[in-house]
């Protein structure tokens, strides 16, 4: 973790500070409106409450918004600061929450921030982290007509960097940028598929990945898993689940599942550590309904 010295802020001057985080953010989220020192009425306490900086963003039609808590102190954050934050963004109806600490966070403070039980996401970062730090909370994208929202592993960030390309976000664990995680430890990237005349179905687009792939890598071999069947009936058209080994320069096997909409496919592939599939194969599963 970064110390003070290594962001140019001086002891005590929370000002610095804060407008270190607030050009961080003006750069990550170069389209969204980013107000430094916030307010906002509070729904219960029925008065203003102050953000120390306050994104505001629109992804698929919905406005998103991220409060930021900026903390400056001499020692760990804790449960304390972690329940103070909760309470803040339940009044101000906001539900994604990052506090930002140059001094890191005990374990009761993280634990409390995971086990949030109410319709909240929270993150305890460091400033270092900022810079390679793209969404928090669920994802919304879209393609064509069919749009998908996608919720990260917890612990894990959203990179939202590419959104039109074929792949058009990426997922993997805080403290990485794409190219460490790709290469490190688990890295999980999705995108819609439309369907078309020489695709029409899953299947068929399915089964074009295989094809591309085994072009490039001759001796893939490809495996269809089991999924159980939706909970509520009709809320996908279909599923598909496989495992592909593909090669050793994968460092591990690849994981994809396909979900069935009538114009398109929502895609999500997971690539794997080898070895640990039972640690990380569950961050797809959670999109399987059981």
């Amino acid at each position: 973790m970064s110390n003070v010295a290594d962001l140019w802020i001086q002891d005590g001057d929370w000002q610095k500070y804060e407008h270190y985080i607030f050009g961080t953010l003006q750069r990550r989220f170069p389209t969204a409106r980013v107000v430094p020192n916030a307010h906002l009425p509070g729904l219960k306490s029925q008065r203003e409450r102050q953000i120390d900086v306050l994104v505001e963003l629109e992804i698929g039609g919905c406005e998103i918004k991220i409060a930021f808590d900026c903390k400056f102190y001499k020692r760990k954050v804790d449960v304390k600061h972690v329940d103070s934050f909760l309470g803040m963004l339940e009044d101000i109806r906001v539900s994604q929450g990052v506090l930002v600490t140059t001094k890191g966070y005990t374990k009761t403070a993280y634990e409390r921030a995971q086990r949030e039980s109410r319709d909240i996401n929270l993150q305890i970062l460091s400033p270092d982290r900022l810079s390679q730090f793209q969404f928090v909370g669920c994802l919304w994208f879209w393609k064509g007509e069919v749009a998908a929202m996608v919720e990260p592993p917890s612990g894990w960030a959203v990179d939202i960097e590419d959104m039109t390309g074929p792949c058009q976000f990426s997922m993997y664990p805080l403290g990485h940028n794409r190219e460490s995680a790709m290469s490190m430890c688990p890295f999980l990237y999705g995108a819609i598929v439309l369907k078309s005349e020489s695709a029409p179905t899953m299947e068929a687009i399915a089964a074009e990945d295989e094809r591309v792939l085994v072009g490039s890598y001759p001796d893939a071999k490809f495996e269809r898993l089991s999924v159980s069947p939706p909970a509520e009936a009709g809320r996908f058209p279909g599923m598909l689940f496989r495992v592909g080994h593909i090669d050793q320069s994968y460092g591990g096997p690849e994981y994809s599942l396909y979900l069935d909409s009538p114009k398109g496919v929502l895609r999500l592939v997971l690539l794997c550590p080898s070895g640990q599939e039972d640690v990380y194969v569950p961050a797809l599963k959670p999109s399987v309904p059981t």
